[in-house]
């Protein structure tokens, strides 16, 4: 996938800009963006990043355009073929082809190799934050690139991921100090059980007695409650009659109270706060009667004083209809002097615009006015005359000029005719000879042959070997099937050994396992093994035979001594059988496994020996063939396939020479037809047709001018005829235009005006026009304001006349006069109608008024019906007196009700009779002291019964702690099972951490011997990048991964964080190259951005990164963006083809 062509449509400060990339060619596709200090270059680059993977939600590049604006299209090449993309900043359909229909994101994404924005970012798309942070994500085997650098061969990258994923298994089982591992909880599950069975374990005795101990308890407990209970009731009882006796008291005083009252009624009919109300309501209607009476005889007043006049009401119909008048007669006699004024220098102003016109003294100016059809004529006439004048001026100048050209053309047509032709014979024998068709016919000849040639030399020269340089092809003793076949037979050996000594290894190791597996059983345990056994039987027996021989108590002791260790020793086996099995069967184990070893290093000594053959039937052939011994397979073979190439790049040369030697000669016969006709020494076949074909293009030049010459001459003569006779219509139709000119001026100014004065300007007709209308104009208005005037005074007059009311000094004057008395008139009228209104809503008002003060009286009589005749309730104020005392007799009548209630209920007695019974005698003192006694009597209970249940809960939860249940031997079984799982947990830890270890050290062993191919070009591209400074690179273990070495030219190794940061990067964009070659491998070709990365680098290894970046562009797209000139240059200079420039 490439960009042929990136848009900017809207993104950023860019509007509508491009950059075409065009199609992709032979040459290296490496691309120079150049341009200022925010020109818009990372721009650019995060404008393909927006289109390949969408906008961001907080899009940093809408400062110019909304973000709801922004639009980014390119036209890609994906697989050869231009497709059309347009990505918008939408939450769906947000990627669009070239007609605007909504793509799929996949039908982007699937060419993008599965790869997310940030690692896009982090692998191509290089700045000076990118490239670091990337690059130390690389270094650090993080990431997939990473990884990728740092897997030896396929598949061991995932070999690492299992040998961690064993590691964290084995730490999960066990790891020094930690809590949490399946060791450490068997072990703490361990001590619990055992701390379980050591405090649940009890005697039958002890059982016995927790057993009684219970049951006494529950009795004493409930001989505790039942005394609790009694002296809780006699408490309560006392109680009830301290609180009932003064109950009993209040009760008495209140039926003393109800006494006088028994004949009123046990409730109210009514609510007291309608009497509230009524009494509000009373006060009210007695205040409004006074106050409306008052109203009622003020109104009366007002409106007898009232004068009316129905005339004068009448007449501001009249004065309304005339007011328009008096407005335009107030307007005329503010406007009318300067409207007199005004026609009065319009006058003066025409006669002036006569003068200027030239009109003789005397003439009436209002004479010398055009009608408006006249003075168009004029405009008319006037512009058709100078029309027809520049017309034939500018008529005359072209006859002038193309006479002169007429004349030149003659002139160089004159010159040509003494000049001689060119021979013609060269044109002849390039078409005899067939030159156009033969000459590239030649160049490709030489082209190829100079190709196969150089090929020739190249294959010869890639032959050299250290300490070998060949001039010509050497003999080779074997051919590239048997090279193959031998380096192929030698990778299979190189396997089986490297298999064997893993196999080798191995068996040593699990030897090694066993027998620490041994030791670690005897130190644990007092076994004696069978050598040890032997050994205490072999001493057993000698001191037996020292005793037969010397009977005496001393060897008796010895011997005895000697029997007594080795009964022990024996019983000691016999208790430990399954001990003892297990380390015979360690031993058995360990004993094969040493076996197997030695098997394996001889098939290991085999394999040797096979190898040496290999490698020495190699070494014959390399000798033979010229090379320094010994030497590699891999290098055999591919020195035996460079030979191969050799040859058959040397017979491809000889055959192409053959294949165009036809056409060498032919191109040696045309030199030699061309050669005795050009001025030249010893010319080559292309020189000579080259300046052959100059002498012929010269002669076909010369005739081709003198065909132009003559053809320009008689173009000449032609436009000069017919110039002429333009002129000389251009001289008559002035000639009509000025007798029609002189016509128009006679009409329109009678003759006043000559017609030349005219000529230059129509303005003063124009101007004499302006000042008549305007003339008109102030006449009529000084007109129209005299008349309003006059009509104004006489209906004014006759208003006044007709009212019986004199005149005032001005018809203004008498207008305000009659329209004062009208207004006074019509608001006598109006307050008289106001007047009426108020006294008729008045006297409703009191007949509302008077008619709700008999309703409250009525509704008084009502609620006294309620009270007996002796309560007082003539008036409101009584009503309301005794209402009150009504309701606190029947609140006394309630509480006396309750208060029985609660006496009966405090001394649970059935009538009030009985209750006085209980309480006989008694007073709140001798109530008192009673309680008191009965509380402490109830405290003690309590006591009492709280410690009788303390104790039966303690006794019954120790009985039910010892039950006849399974409990102990269950946990005993836990113990044993937890033992077997400890055993069991320990013996996996121990395979796979030996089994960790083994895999490991063979993986480095692997890594080192077998590199990866990341590694490899990365190397490479480094080297060129520093100039060979640094040759070599390497890792090393840190902790669970690897680390990055750079190793010099003196051989020192460097981690990146020591080097400088030109260097550092330098290895960045290195690991960058290396990875986007492993990109193309695998069959994704993404373009590479590098924004500006070489400004830490100096100008050699500047130039290197250039050509690194060609060398990109030769596998798919390179694009750098910059603001350095000396960049640009030092790239077009360093670079096999210069790169493709860009300026923003």
């Amino acid at each position: 996938m490439r960009l042929r062509r990136l848009s900017l449509d809207r993104f950023g400060h860019f509007t509508g800009h491009a950059l075409d990339f065009g199609p992709a060619s032979a040459r290296p596709d490496f691309h120079i963006v150049y341009g200022p200090n925010e020109a818009g270059k990372t721009t650019t680059m995060e404008a393909a990043l927006r289109l390949f993977y969408g906008f961001q939600h907080v899009e940093p590049y809408a400062f110019k355009h909304q973000r709801a604006n922004l639009q980014v299209s390119a036209e890609i090449e994906i697989d050869g073929t231009p497709r059309s993309f347009t990505r918008l900043p939408k939450r769906s359909g947000n990627l669009v082809n070239g007609h605007g229909n909504a793509l799929p994101e996949a039908a982007l994404a699937a060419h993008l190799g599965g790869m997310a924005e940030e690692d896009y970012r982090n692998l191509l798309c290089l700045d000076d934050a990118t490239i670091e942070r990337g690059g130390e994500e690389i270094v650090q085997a993080r990431g997939d690139t990473g990884r990728l650098l740092f897997s030896a061969a396929a598949g061991l990258a995932h070999l690492s991921s299992v040998l961690d994923a064993v590691r964290t298994e084995a730490d999960e089982i066990w790891r020094k100090r930690a809590s949490k591992t399946r060791i450490a909880v068997l072990k703490r599950d361990l001590a619990d059980v055992e701390k379980a069975i050591r405090a649940q374990d009890v005697t039958a005795s002890a059982w016995q007695a927790l057993k009684k101990t219970a049951a006494e308890a529950v009795r004493s407990e409930a001989v505790a409650r039942e005394a609790r209970h009694a002296v809780q009731a006699d408490a309560a009882a006392l109680e009830g009659k301290r609180r009932a006796l003064p109950l009993l008291v209040e009760l008495d005083a209140l039926r003393d109270d109800l006494a006088p009252f028994a004949d009123y009624p046990d409730h109210l009919g009514f609510d007291l706060e309608a009497l509230v109300t009524l009494k509000t309501d009373q006060s009210r209607a007695e205040g409004d009667i006074v106050r409306l009476e008052q109203e009622l005889t003020d109104l009366g007043a007002q409106r007898a004083a009232l004068v009316l006049s129905p005339a004068l009401v009448a007449l501001s119909q009249e004065l309304d209809l005339l007011d328009p008048l008096r407005a335009r007669d107030v307007s005329a006699g503010l406007d009318l002097p300067r409207r007199r004024d005004q026609l009065a220098q319009t006058e003066a102003a025409m006669a002036q615009a006569a003068r200027d016109l030239g009109a003789p003294t005397g003439c009436d100016p209002a004479l010398l006015v055009p009608t408006q059809a006249q003075l168009a004529g004029l405009e008319d006439a006037r512009d058709r005359l100078r029309q027809a004048r520049a017309t034939l001026q500018a008529e005359a100048q072209e006859l002038a000029e193309l006479t002169e050209t007429r004349d030149r053309a003659k002139a160089a047509l004159d010159r040509l005719a003494v000049q001689g032709a060119q021979p013609a014979d060269l044109g002849a024998i390039l078409a005899r000879h067939d030159a156009d068709r033969l000459m590239p016919e030649h160049a490709s000849a030489v082209q190829a042959i100079a190709t196969a040639e150089q090929a020739a030399r190249q294959a010869l020269d890639r032959l050299g070997h250290p300490g070998a340089r060949f001039t010509t092809i050497p003999d080779c003793p074997m051919t590239p099937l048997r090279a193959r076949q031998l380096v192929e037979l030698h990778s299979e050996i190189a396997g089986k050994i490297a298999q064997e000594q893993a196999l080798r290894d191995t068996h040593r190791a699990d030897a090694a396992a066993r027998q620490a597996q041994a030791e670690a059983l005897l130190r644990d345990s007092d076994l004696c093994t069978d050598d040890r056994i032997a050994q205490m039987r072999a001493e057993r027996d000698r001191l037996w035979a020292d005793h037969k021989l010397a009977l005496s108590a001393r060897t008796a002791q010895a011997f005895e001594t000697a029997m007594q260790a080795l009964d022990g020793a024996q019983e000691t086996r016999i208790a430990h059988a399954a001990e003892l099995g297990q380390l015979r069967q360690i031993a058995q184990a360990s004993a094969e496994a040493k076996a197997r070893a030695d098997q394996a290093d001889a098939r290991l000594a085999a394999l040797h020996s096979e190898r040496d053959a290999l490698l020495a039937e190699i070494d014959e052939a390399a000798a033979l063939s010229g090379l320094r011994t010994p030497i590699q397979p891999d290098e055999w073979l591919d020195w035996v396939v460079r030979h191969g190439a050799a040859q058959e790049a040397q017979l491809a040369a000889a055959a192409t020479r053959d294949a165009y030697a036809d056409t060498l000669a032919r191109a040696q016969a045309l030199r030699d037809a061309l050669a005795p006709h050009l001025d030249m020494v010893a010319p080559d076949v292309a020189g000579a047709v080259a300046a052959a074909r100059r002498f012929a293009e010269a002669d076909r030049s010369a005739r081709e001018t003198r065909a132009a010459a003559q053809e320009a001459l008689r173009r000449a003569e032609d436009a000069l005829a017919k110039r002429a006779e333009r002129f000389a219509n251009c001289q008559h139709i002035a000639a009509k235009a000025e007798t029609a000119w002189q016509a128009a001026v006679e009409d329109a100014l009678r003759g006043s005006v000559a017609p030349e004065g005219l000529l230059a300007s129509l303005e003063p007709v124009r101007n004499l026009v302006a000042q008549n209308a305007a003339r008109k104009d102030a006449a009529q208005r000084v007109g129209t304001m005299e008349r309003d005037q006059a009509l104004f005074a006489e209906k004014v007059a006759a208003l006044a006349q007709t009212q019986g009311m004199s005149l005032g000094a001005t018809p203004a004057d008498s207008f305000a006069k009659l329209r004062a008395a009208s207004d006074t008139a019509r608001r006598a009228q109006t307050r008289a109608q106001d007047l009426d209104g108020q006294c008729a809503k008045t006297r409703a008002a009191l007949d509302e008024a008077r008619a709700a003060l008999a309703e409250i009286a009525r509704r008084v009589e009502t609620y006294a019906a309620e009270f007996p005749t002796s309560a007082e309730t003539s008036t409101l104020d009584a009503l309301r007196v005794t209402a009150n005392q009504a309701m606190q007799v029947i609140e006394k009548r309630v509480q006396l009700v309750k208060l029985e209630r609660d006496i009966l209920s405090e001394l649970g007695a059935a009538t009030l009779a009985s209750a006085r019974t209980a309480l006989e005698g008694e007073t709140l003192v001798t109530l008192g002291t009673k309680l008191d006694r009965a509380r402490a009597e109830l405290e003690r209970a309590e006591q009492a019964w709280t410690a009788a249940t303390e104790a039966r809960v303690t006794a019954q939860q120790a009985l039910a702690q010892i039950t006849g249940d399974a409990g102990i031997a269950s946990l005993t079984e836990q113990r044993s099972t937890l033992e077997l799982q400890l055993q069991d947990a320990v013996q996996e830890y121990l395979e796979l951490s030996f089994g960790h270890r083994l895999a490991d050290a063979a993986i480095r062993r692997y890594r080192d011997t077998h590199r990866s191919g990341m590694m490899a070009a990365t190397e490479r591209c480094f080297a060129a990048l520093t100039q060979g400074a640094y040759t070599r690179l390497t890792s090393q273990p840190d902790g669970a991964g690897e680390t990055l070495l750079a190793v010099d030219a003196s051989g020192t190794a460097k981690r990146v964080a020591e080097m400088s940061k030109g260097t550092r990067f330098q290895l960045y964009l290195a690991l960058r190259a290396a990875a986007h070659e492993q990109l193309i491998a695998q069959g994704t070709c993404l373009p590479f951005f590098c924004d500006d990365i070489f400004e830490t680098f100096d100008e050699a290894r500047t130039s290197a990164a250039c050509r690194v970046m060609e060398q990109i562009g030769t596998r798919g797209q390179a694009i750098y963006l910059t603001h350095h000139r000396h960049v640009v240059e030092i790239a077009q200079q360093v670079c096999d083809t210069p790169p493709i420039l860009h300026e923003i």
